[in-house]
């Protein structure tokens, strides 16, 4: 027969599976309390960072006011590494389990906001081509930021009961593409801290406040792009016949590039080709020298993302060729990745906002050109980022418009939302 516990482990044994039955049968946090108790900081931190947006890489006044805000929470700690201007945080649970992601971006546009509200934008910078300009937080950065402070705050006040790890991850420079790669290339999806699932969202003007939308697999575009210069022989424009006109030439190549796309690509792999820049000439009866014509290019897939750089390099090749004309300078970025919701994982999300919001007010949205530097992210580890409806029924909005006035009532709807995703991805 087994000796009998001692008085002291009988007590210890009753006493810890006491407090097991008490987390067995405590049912899920309350997490509308916690919204109501942490959404004013929310306002606060959007108004202020709404306030006081910077431009792609100067992010320094940002950064500093999340780091305070962060280092005002009790449990988020600092993950050391050469991040650059941004911060990454781990929030640990007292039990095991998963670790996941979550990001915000935290970049603002050069745009002059045309929005009276008390706390409109105060800044302005000056661009690399010495223009200077209005900034503006007109894709709803601020959003993304203060949501995942807000929500930051109710894991915390949970986290004695949390499993496993949040990385919450506030990302520069998503608008030029380059914040995702710097952040990966220096570890943020590596180490000790190497995420199992990573989760990010986009606030949408095309969802009203209080909806949401889910896309499973292909999600957003690859986004490329092009310099091109047009060479020719400059001279006299009441003598064109002495010249190579790259002017002409340049406007043939515009209309060559549209038909590569609707010629040379197949329709059932998507792809964009915008021109969106041409400068060349001085002056009315002076034929230049060069044509300077600047490019976006999207695409969905490899395949198509390689086929099309490939028609674009021989399509102004040929075309130069066939004038008589030098051969231009083609100078060709590989941008972003395209982004892909995991299936798995959108299911879950989806199944979480439903829950929430109720079936009616989650939608599917279908892929689209767009890009997004959260690619990089999902491409590396599963997981995927929604829509958060943030349009007002009175107007329409849209991205990236000096007008882009987001309902504020999403910031309730955010942060029990992203608070609720995390909970549950901790717990599978």
């Amino acid at each position: 027969m087994a000796p009998r516990p001692a008085p002291c482990r009988l007590l210890l044994s009753l006493l810890l599976l006491s407090a097991a039955a008490t987390r067995a049968h405590a049912g899920p946090p309350d997490l509308s309390a916690l919204v109501e108790r942490h959404l004013p900081a929310t306002v606060a931190d959007r108004r202020w960072l709404h306030q006081h947006p910077e431009l792609s890489g100067r992010e320094d006044s940002t950064r500093a006011y999340l780091a305070g805000r962060v280092a005002a929470i009790d449990g988020p700690v600092p993950v050391p590494g050469d991040w650059g201007l941004g911060l990454v945080y781990v929030l640990a649970g007292d039990r095991p389990g998963p670790t996941v992601l979550w990001r915000a971006d935290m970049d603002g546009l050069p745009i002059a906001e045309d929005v009276a509200v008390p706390f409109r934008s105060i800044r302005a910078d000056t661009l690399e081509s010495g223009l200077v300009t209005g900034v503006m937080h007109a894709c709803g950065h601020d959003i993304h930021m203060s949501v995942a402070l807000g929500a930051l705050r109710i894991l915390a006040d949970l986290r004695r009961e949390l499993r496993g790890r949040v990385v919450f991850v506030f990302q520069p420079a998503e608008e030029t593409g380059a914040g995702a790669e710097a952040m990966i290339a220096a570890g943020v999806l590596a180490g000790p801290f190497a995420p199992d699932r990573v989760f990010a969202l986009h606030d949408h003007p095309t969802l009203l406040a209080g909806q949401a939308a889910v896309c499973s697999g292909p999600a957003t575009a690859n986004v490329d792009g092009f310099r091109l210069t047009v060479r020719g022989t400059g001279g006299h424009g009441a003598y064109p016949h002495r010249t190579v006109d790259p002017v002409s030439l340049a406007a043939r190549m515009v209309l060559a590039l549209n038909d590569v796309v609707a010629r040379e690509v197949d329709p059932d792999h998507p792809a964009v080709v915008s021109i969106g820049s041409i400068h060349g000439g001085a002056k009315s009866n002076v034929i230049p020298d060069e044509v300077v014509v600047e490019a976006t290019v999207r695409t969905r897939d490899a395949e198509a993302r390689a086929a099309i750089q490939a028609k674009i390099e021989r399509t102004v090749h040929g075309l130069a060729a066939a004038a008589g004309a030098p051969a231009p300078l083609l100078e060709y970025q590989l941008g972003t990745p395209a982004g892909y919701n995991d299936p798995a994982v959108a299911s879950e999300v989806e199944a979480v906002l439903r829950r929430i919001l109720g079936p009616e007010n989650v939608l599917t949205y279908l892929p689209g050109m767009g890009g997004e530097d959260f690619g990089r992210f999902s491409c590396e580890v599963p997981g995927m980022q929604f829509r958060l409806g943030v349009g007002r029924p009175d107007r329409a909005m849209s991205l990236h418009s000096a007008s882009f006035d987001p309902d504020e009532r999403s910031l309730e709807v955010g942060i029990e939302l992203v608070a609720a995703i995390l909970l549950d991805q901790l717990e599978r």
